[in-house]
């Protein structure tokens, strides 16, 4: 997004904001002060109502039966005279009817008249009236509800008033209720005023921004320009210095940072093609040149072509150059893919760290990953050199535990590497692959970290070169992918 664009959307951005709390703020009160206005309407005409009733009669209406008698014909016809009087422009009135206790459970209430003409929302007298679980009602205080209750007919905001006997005992109360959609479309000529006063501080912020936001960035579209070429990574931009202000003091920035960025680059690209991107940032990050090396715990994975001497006398030696570097390819993506670091290429083999320099709580599981990718990836190389008369297969050992990493050489040549018995003991387990005949095995201390996660195979205690004792080791145990048939057996 281009700089005047980017000033012309803050401009408006911060005067509609503006615009719209103050708005947003006066649309609050007027919505406020419009409830608590027909909230005291609504309560009015329900205490009205309350002292219209007459008692004597709601004493006589209590049950089903009751219905067909004149007494209820009269109470209803007097409270449906009242809501046809109060649905006006101003006032509508959606419901009234009146409720009672019931006799055998005060709790409960029940229906009394009703006015409502439609079958479907008329409350016939006698039965039980579900007031809302949100807020109930209490018949014997007069009150109309803070906010909108959802009773068995619909949505309404609602109020309530005690129907007294000429003892001042309580028999009833008259409930009177407002539509939620009839009470909220009151806001809408506010919302409409508020929304057209946002539209016209648009259009009033808008050219003038424009205007401005043109003025100032004119100056400032050789920069742009500039500065998008070198994150292009075109670093032979350059800028010419014509004045003497704080944009020619940024043109002379921005020249230096083309400069040291292009041979940044040509040292990283450079860089990258001998140390893996884990290795290479933490050097160039790096503030201290030093020789330490760290003993932590690691997951160390080595892997190795079958029968490469074989290969490499059938084939020529571009060949052979050719398949390593498909091979390799598909290889390194998989380990970087799994939080994988490529320590080196040993001929056809590699060795890869899992935990460094990077900690990794999971490398047990990102190697053991990266080793079956590795496997499923060997498949579309070996499809491709069929045709020459190979049977390419690879054997991976996997093993875990305390290592020395770090910088490891002299002043003039460090290498980022892993030494110690891990990485010996997970070399020896790739080169008894061929024995076992499988083609990834780990060691018991990869498998302690594992167990349950996959389905493996006890090889039994396995001896390995330059260790005395044997080494309890695991196999994998994975269907092979289908068309290709893959032996990972010894070369």
């Amino acid at each position: 997004m281009k700089f005047r664009a980017k000033l012309l959307l803050t401009f408006l951005v911060v005067g509609l904001l503006t615009n719209g709390i103050s708005l947003g703020m006066l649309f609050y009160l007027a919505r406020q002060s419009l409830y608590d206005f027909y909230r005291a309407k609504l309560l009015s005409v329900t205490v009205s109502v309350a002292t219209m009733i007459d008692a004597e009669k709601l004493k006589a209406v209590q049950t089903s039966a009751d219905a067909q008698t004149p007494a209820y014909a009269e109470l209803r016809d007097m409270l449906r005279n009242v809501r046809n009087a109060n649905r006006r422009k101003d006032t509508y009135f959606e419901r009234m009817f009146t409720v009672m206790r019931s006799r055998n459970d005060p709790s409960v209430l029940l229906f009394g008249v009703d006015s409502e003409e439609r079958p479907e929302n008329h409350g016939h007298l006698g039965e039980v009236y579900r007031a809302g679980t949100r807020q109930g009602i209490n018949i014997d205080e007069t009150k109309v509800d803070d906010y909108f209750v959802q009773d068995e007919f619909g949505t309404f905001l609602r109020a309530h008033a005690p129907v007294r006997d000429r003892a001042g005992k309580i028999i009833g109360a008259v409930v009177v209720a407002s539509s939620v959609n009839w009470v909220e479309s009151r806001l809408w000529p506010i919302a409409e005023s508020a929304l057209l006063a946002l539209l016209l501080a648009a259009g009033i912020t808008i050219p003038v921004v424009f205007f401005i936001s043109r003025r100032v960035s004119k100056p400032l579209k050789e920069l742009h320009t500039a500065v998008e070429a070198i994150g292009n990574g075109i670093f032979d931009t350059r800028l010419e210095v014509s004045s003497r202000d704080e944009f020619g003091s940024v043109a002379k920035a921005v020249n230096a940072m083309a400069a040291g960025l292009g041979e940044r680059d040509r040292v990283k690209t450079a860089f990258a093609r001998y140390v893996s991107h884990q290795v290479m940032d933490s050097i160039l990050d790096s503030k201290v040149d030093n020789l330490r090396g760290d003993r932590r715990r690691i997951t160390v994975l080595f892997c190795d072509i079958r029968g490469f001497t074989t290969i490499s006398e059938k084939l020529p030696p571009e060949k052979v150059v050719q398949l390593l570097n498909e091979y390799f390819e598909k290889m390194v993506e998989v380990v970087f893919r799994n939080k994988g670091t490529l320590d080196k290429f040993i001929g056809d083999g590699m060795m890869v760290i899992f935990g460094a320099p990077e900690d990794d709580d999971y490398q047990e599981m990102n190697a053991l990953k990266a080793a079956m990718e590795m496997q499923r990836e060997l498949f579309s190389v070996a499809e491709k050199w069929k045709p020459e008369g190979l049977n390419l297969r690879i054997g991976i050992g996997i093993n875990s535990g305390p290592a020395i990493v770090g910088n490891i050489g002299s002043s003039r040549r460090m290498e980022y590497t892993a030494i110690g018995d891990t990485v010996n003991l997970a070399s020896r387990l790739e080169s008894a692959t061929k024995e076992l005949g499988v083609g990834i095995l780990i060691s018991e201390y990869t498998h302690n970290a594992l167990r349950g996660s996959f389905q493996f195979k006890n090889m039994g205690a396995v001896q390995v070169k330059g260790r005395v004792d044997p080494v309890l080791a695991y196999s994998v145990e994975e269907e092979p992918a289908p068309k290709i048939e893959l032996e990972l057996v010894a070369k």
